[in-house]
């Protein structure tokens, strides 16, 4: 079974652990989006309730209760909008959105997400306004991970 608990707090310490040069960027958010991803992934786990992907939700009065729980693959606002009690706390919140943008597409671009960064060989994109991001998005997600209980 996939631990996105663990591989949340693992991927974050490897991003501490590359240097914060222009030659690690890519490397940076892609590891940072992963990293949320994880996250998300494990969050919506304890939200509707189940082990793993694609159980049924047992969480009462949601839309989703006794339906299966699709695994929302790298798709950071899908797995937010997947648990309609927290996805409503962070529409409260536009800077989470904002900045869970960033996370998606570091580039600033639609083209290349995330993921599709692992093509991409360097970049001059600020690496500060990603971490800003970054830490926003983490921050968030802890501070409000009670609503998924």
């Amino acid at each position: 079974m996939e631990d996105f608990a663990g591989a949340y707090l693992a991927r974050k310490n490897d991003l501490s652990a590359l240097p914060k040069n222009q030659h690690h960027a890519i490397a940076i958010f892609h590891l940072g989006g992963i990293a949320v991803e994880c996250r998300l992934k494990s969050l919506l786990l304890d939200y509707h309730r189940i082990n793993k992907f694609d159980e049924n939700s047992n969480r009462p009065k949601d839309s989703m209760y006794n339906q299966p729980v699709a695994n929302p693959s790298h798709g950071l606002l899908t797995a937010l909008r997947r648990m309609p009690d927290f996805y409503k706390r962070a529409t409260s919140d536009m800077q989470v959105l904002k900045h869970l943008q960033t996370i998606l597409y570091p580039l600033g671009s639609t083209d290349a997400d995330y993921i599709s960064l692992r093509y991409i060989p360097q970049t001059t994109q600020s690496q500060e306004d990603w971490q800003k991001s970054f830490d926003y998005v983490c921050g968030w997600l802890e501070k409000n991970e009670k609503t998924v209980l």
